[in-house]
């Protein structure tokens, strides 16, 4: 929240706080609409508290905001930064973007912009109890299939046994990882190695 947020809510409980005192006062047993007591006392007491503390509070207010945005900035700048370097490793230039399973979703089709090869595969895809999770092979960039099954619904976390690529045998992810893991890696063209993809989403779940 921002400081006009808290100047609202302390104008609000100040509002009920006095309304709630009035109407304390009508219904005393001597029926006075005058100023009662206890609001001379709120205003005698609690005022000035307020007066003296509120450049405190308000102050700090203003140092958190102003330093929470810094600091989102800076996490921005980092993880962008991070992100060219990705990029540049693979052979984008920082205005263009890649592929990863995390951005997708579903099941349908990718498209090589490179070499035109197209290959139906799976995102991610859910039942009852199970999950396929989509993955390409770091080594041969096939396109295999991990299925998750459990007895909770969407439960994530390790796997009994290694997830081994189908095709060549690489170990794609061990028992002890997450089986999200690798879910933020850029994708590839099985053929030309590309990681300029496009992906048409057919349906999701």
């Amino acid at each position: 929240m921002t400081w006009i947020h808290y100047i609202i809510i302390y104008c609000v409980v100040s509002a009920v706080l006095f309304l709630c005192l009035r109407l304390y006062n009508r219904n005393n047993e001597q029926r006075s609409n005058k100023f009662g007591i206890k609001e001379w006392a709120v205003l005698i007491f609690m005022a000035p508290i307020f007066i003296v503390t509120s450049p405190i509070w308000l102050t700090y207010i203003l140092i958190t905001d102003f330093r929470d945005k810094r600091a989102n900035k800076k996490r921005e700048m980092e993880e962008e930064r991070k992100d060219n370097e990705l990029k540049a490793k693979i052979g984008l230039r920082p205005d263009e973007n890649y592929l990863c399973f995390s951005r997708m979703g579903g099941a349908g089709a990718i498209e090589c912009m490179e070499c035109g090869y197209k290959e139906k595969i799976t995102s991610f895809t859910h039942g009852a109890y199970s999950c396929t999770i989509g993955r390409q092979c770091p080594n041969c960039h096939a396109f295999v299939y991990e299925h998750n099954e459990s007895e909770h619904y969407h439960t994530f976390g390790k796997a009994d046994e290694d997830f081994v690529c189908k095709h060549c045998g690489t170990v794609i992810r061990k028992k002890e990882e997450d089986i999200l893991k690798g879910n933020d890696d850029p994708l590839f063209c099985p053929k030309c190695h590309s990681p300029r993809l496009r992906y048409h989403m057919h349906y999701i779940t």
